[in-house]
């Protein structure tokens, strides 16, 4: 292709001349980085969490050792499946043998599970708590024992809500999540100089940890005429909460509901069509 060509065609894209922060944990921000690129646009990867194993295994354990109680298996993330399989596997308990039934969040999570071997029975339109509750209603029968393995900083609805239609719950801790502020000198520096165009936010806690990490750099005139997107209204509300002004709602959770979204406040195209 010639370098005329190639220009035309890098120019045609919905991104071209942007620069997007990510703030997703830093093993996940790899797909979405090339998503933006593959857009046209420039991504600047600001890593804002770290997972790491918890501290205490012996709630865990005791729940992957008594596996075969639990009526319902329920994953809220593919975190929460890597983590739990990876203790699993440290144990020696397989996984796939588990015969109850297993639900998902969304479809990343549930293909995440199916890679293990496990069939997934229900997944919600709509990728939050609240959608999995709906979906699980004709489902569920009161007194099933039902094992949620979770982040340490998880939001506590799922569980107060399956309590309240008579499950046993039990919630286990398969990572913790940690700040990471490494990149907080070089992201100051991108937004001062007003290089950023958008920012992404994939969960509430990126937003807060964005907010700890630059507290001692950034002033609020630097996020003027930034756009501030989010995964669904739940990271939105927590955003507002902290201050952020808001501009793009995705109204489908996922990575891609969220391009779509930015890509139509931004003016540009919906990215599954140019990619």
């Amino acid at each position: 292709m010639s370098g005329e060509a190639y220009a035309k065609t890098s120019a045609s894209k919905p991104l071209t001349g942007k620069c997007v922060m990510v703030t997703r944990e830093r093993s996940q921000a790899r797909e979405l980085v090339e998503q933006i690129e593959a857009l046209g646009g420039e991504a600047f990867a600001f890593p804002l969490l770290k997972m790491i194993p918890p501290l205490d295994y012996k709630q865990l354990d005791e729940a992957i050792r008594t596996l075969d109680t639990y009526d319902w298996l329920i994953f809220t993330s593919v975190n929460g499946v890597r983590f739990f399989c990876e203790r699993m596997d440290g144990l020696g308990v397989a996984v796939q043998d588990y015969a109850g039934r297993v639900a998902a969040v969304g479809p990343k999570t549930a293909a995440a599970l199916e890679e293990r071997g496990l069939l997934v029975e229900v997944i919600p339109s709509d990728f939050v708590a609240e959608g999995l509750l709906t979906s699980l209603q004709t489902a569920l029968l009161a007194g099933q024992r039902v094992l949620l393995p979770r982040a340490d900083i998880a939001r506590k609805l799922l569980p107060e809500k399956l309590r309240k239609m008579g499950m046993d719950v039990t919630e286990v801790d398969v990572y913790q999540t940690v700040i990471d502020a490494d990149m907080a000198p070089q992201a100051a520096e991108r937004l001062q100089r007003g290089e950023i165009d958008a920012i992404l936010f994939t969960s509430s806690s990126t937003v807060s940890h964005f907010v700890q990490a630059m507290s001692s750099w950034i002033t609020p005139t630097w996020l003027d005429r930034v756009h501030i997107a989010c995964i669904g209204p739940i990271t939105a509300q927590t955003a507002q909460k902290l201050g952020l002004q808001v501009n793009v709602v995705a109204q489908e959770y996922t990575i891609d509901g969220l391009l779509d979204a930015l890509l139509k406040n931004l003016g540009g195209e919906s990215h599954d069509k140019q990619i």
